[in-house]
C-alpha cells in the first residue's frame, strides 16, 4: 500500500518484504503467498531429504528472514550450503542477511559467489534482484541494481511471472508508476490466474489514489482465489483510507480469519484496530500476544501507543520504556520517536520530549502536527525563540497558514515581544479581514504595548472586533466583555462619560455580575452627581 499509510509505518519495521523461493505452483510457495508460514515450513521440512534439499533449506531460511528471525534464517542458509557446496541459492540467502544488516559489500560478495554458478538461472537472478529492491532504506542506486538483475532474469526466462512482479515493485519504489503497471500487466499476461499480480496492481492504483480501480483489482484477486488473505488485508486498508471504517474492519477481519494464526498476523490485526481507534481492543489483542511472544516488536510498540491514546501517560511511559529496552534500535521508526516525545511531554519530561520530537521530524518531516507539538513544548519550556524557529521551519517545509500566524503570534506574546506579535496577527487580518478573533489577538498585543491605555493603541482593534462579532453575542460573549471593558475604560480616561457608560452597560448586559463594570458605572455616576 502507499508508504504514507500509518499502518505501513507501524508494520514495516516488523516484517521486511522477502519472497520465498520455490518452484512455481508448489504447495510451499502457495502457503507463503497466503502468509501461512507454519504451513510453508511444514512443506519445506518434508523436502529437506530430497535431491534438491538446498532449495528447501533456502526456502526455510527465507521464511525466517521474512518473519524477522535472522539467526534462524542464517542457520538454514548455511545448511543449504552444507547440503550443496555449489548451491547458488545458499549464497543468495546469506547475501540477503547481509543486506538486511546494511553490509552491502559482504552481500555483494555472496551474490558474486552465487553468480559463479547461477548466472544462467532465472530464479537465482530473481532472488538477487529482489534482495536489492527490498533492502532496508534502499537508495535509488540500490533499487536500480535490483532492476538490472530482474531484467536479466526475464531475459533468461521470458515466462518468469514472479520476476515481473518484483520488477513492478522496483519501479513503484522508484516512482515510475507507468513502468510498474507494465510489469504487473506482463505478469498477468504470463499467468492470468495470478492473484498476487492483481494484488500488486491494486497496490499501485492505491498509491496513485485511483481507488475505484484499486478496489476492482483486489476483488479480482479474491475472485481468482477466495482464500487469498493478502487481498482482504489490502482491500480492508483501502476501505479504511476511504473512511469506510465499518467496511474496513469487517474486510480486515476476513483477512485475520483466513491468514495463519501467528503473532505476526495478530500484530497486523492489532495495528488495524489501532488505526480504527479501537484502543481498548488493541490492548486486549496486544496483551494476549505478549503472553506468548513478549519480545514482539509491533505489539510492544502498540501497547505504548494505545495507553497514550487512552489518556494514561504514566502507563504509556512504562510501556514505551519496556519497548525501547527490547527493540533493536535500528528498527525504530519515526512514529516511535513521535509517540515517545508525546508521552514524555505528558509526563512533564520536556527536555527529553523535545529531543525525541526533533528526531521524529528529522526522520519524517511530512507530519505537520509534529511541528506544533514541538513548538508547544519549547514554549512550555520557555524557549520561545526555539518555538518561533519551529513554526518557521514548518512554513519552509509545508507553506504558510493562518494557523501558523496564530501560533507564532502566541509565541511572541509569551516572549513579551508584543510588537512582533501584533505584526504576526496582522497577517491574519490581512488575509481574512472578517475573522473576528484575529482582531482580539491584535488588540491584546497592542494593549500590552500601551499598558496604561494612554495612547489607546488597542482601541481600533477592539472596535473592529465588535463590528465583526455582529449579533453573535453568545459565540463571542467572553471576548465582547473584554472589548467593551477596554473601550469603557479608554473613554473613562478620556473624560467621555457617555461613551464609557455605553460600553460598561454592554458589559453588564452580557454579565450582570461583572464587578468591574459595576464599580466603573458607580464611579461615573458619583462623579456626575458631584458636578451637579
Amino acid at each position: 500500500m502507499t508508504k504514507n499509510w500509518k499502518y505501513i509505518a507501524l508494520m514495516a519495521a516488523a516484517f521486511p518484504a522477502t519472497a520465498a523461493f520455490a518452484q512455481s505452483g508448489s504447495a510451499g510457495q502457495r502457503a507463503v503467498d497466503l502468509e501461512r508460514y507454519e504451513e510453508a515450513k511444514s512443506f519445506y521440512k518434508s523436502q529437506l531429504g530430497s535431491k534438491d534439499a538446498d532449495k528447501a533449506y533456502f526456502a526455510m531460511g527465507d521464511i525466517y528472514l521474512k518473519t524477522e528471525k535472522p539467526d534462524s534464517a542464517a542457520y538454514y542458509f548455511n545448511q543449504a550450503l552444507a547440503q550443496n557446496k555449489k548451491s547458488s541459492l545458499a549464497h543468495v540467502g546469506l547475501g540477503k542477511i547481509e543486506i538486511q544488516k546494511g553490509n552491502m559489500s559482504a552481500a555483494e560478495n555472496h551474490f558474486e559467489d552465487a553468480m559463479k554458478r547461477g548466472k544462467k538461472d532465472s530464479n537465482v537472478l530473481t532472488e538477487i534482484g529482489e534482495a536489492y529492491v527490498t533492502a532496508p532504506n534502499a537508495s535509488e542506486a540500490t533499487i536500480n541494481k535490483g532492476v538490472d538483475y530482474l531484467k536479466r532474469a526475464i531475459e533468461r526466462d521470458k515466462n518468469n511471472a514472479e520476476a515481473n512482479i518484483i520488477l513492478g515493485d522496483a519501479y513503484l519504489a522508484l516512482k515510475k508508476g507507468g513502468e510498474a503497471m507494465t510489469a504487473y500487466d506482463r505478469a498477468i499476461q504470463l499467468d492470468d490466474r495470478s492473484a498476487k499480480a492483481y494484488l500488486k496492481r491494486g497496490q499501485l492504483y492505491t498509491s496513485s489514489r485511483n481507488y475505484n480501480e484499486a478496489e476492482e483489482a483486489f476483488k479480482k484477486a479474491i475472485e481468482i482465489d477466495p482464500n487469498y488473505a493478502p487481498a482482504y488485508r489490502d482491500l480492508g486498508e483501502l476501505y479504511y483510507f476511504a473512511g469506510q471504517y465499518d467496511r474496513a474492519l469487517s474486510t480486515f477481519q476476513k483477512y485475520v480469519d483466513m491468514a495463519e494464526k501467528t503473532p505476526e498476523t495478530r500484530a497486523k490485526y492489532a495495528s488495524f484496530l489501532f488505526l480504527t481507534k479501537n484502543y481498548d481492543q488493541t490492548l486486549k489483542e496486544v496483551e494476549q500476544v505478549l503472553q506468548k511472544d513478549p519480545t514482539n516488536t509491533v505489539m510492544n510498540r502498540l501497547r505504548a501507543y494505545s495507553y497514550l491514546e487512552l489518556g494514561q501517560p504514566e502507563k504509556a511511559l512504562e510501556a514505551m520504556n519496556t519497548y525501547l529496552q527490547k527493540v533493536d534500535k535500528s528498527k525504530l521508526i519515526a512514529s516511535d520517536y513521535e509517540y515517545y516525545g508525546k508521552i514524555l511531554g505528558k509526563n512533564n519530561q520536556n527536555k527529553q520530549a523535545i529531543e525525541n520530537l526533533n528526531k521524529a521530524i528529522s526522520m519524517d518531516s511530512s507530519k505537520v502536527d509534529l511541528y506544533y507539538d514541538l513548538a508547544n513544548l519549547y514554549a512550555k519550556d520557555k524557549q520561545f525563540n526555539k518555538a518561533i524557529e519551529t513554526y518557521q521551519l514548518k512554513q519552509d517545509k509545508h507553506g504558510v497558514s493562518n494557523t501558523d500566524y496564530f501560533h507564532m503570534g502566541n509565541a511572541y506574546m509569551m516572549s513579551e515581544d508584543f510588537k512582533k506579535a501584533d505584526e504576526t496577527y496582522a497577517k491574519i487580518t490581512e488575509s481574512n479581514p472578517t475573522y473576528a478573533y484575529a482582531y482580539i489577538w491584535r488588540a491584546r498585543a497592542l494593549a500590552n504595548q500601551d499598558p496604561e491605555t494612554e495612547q489607546g493603541l488597542a482601541k481600533p482593534m477592539y472596535e473592529e472586533f465588535v463590528k465583526q462579532a455582529g449579533n453573535e453575542t453568545e459565540k463571542y460573549k467572553k471576548e465582547l466583555i473584554e472589548a467593551n471593558t477596554y473601550l469603557g475604560y479608554y473613554y473613562y480616561l478620556k473624560g467621555e462619560r457617555d461613551n464609557a457608560v455605553k460600553h460598561y452597560t454592554v458589559v453588564k448586559q452580557l454579565d450582570p455580575t461583572n464587578a468591574q463594570a459595576e464599580a466603573a458605572l458607580n464611579e461615573i455616576n458619583k462623579t456626575a452627581k458631584k458636578k451637579r
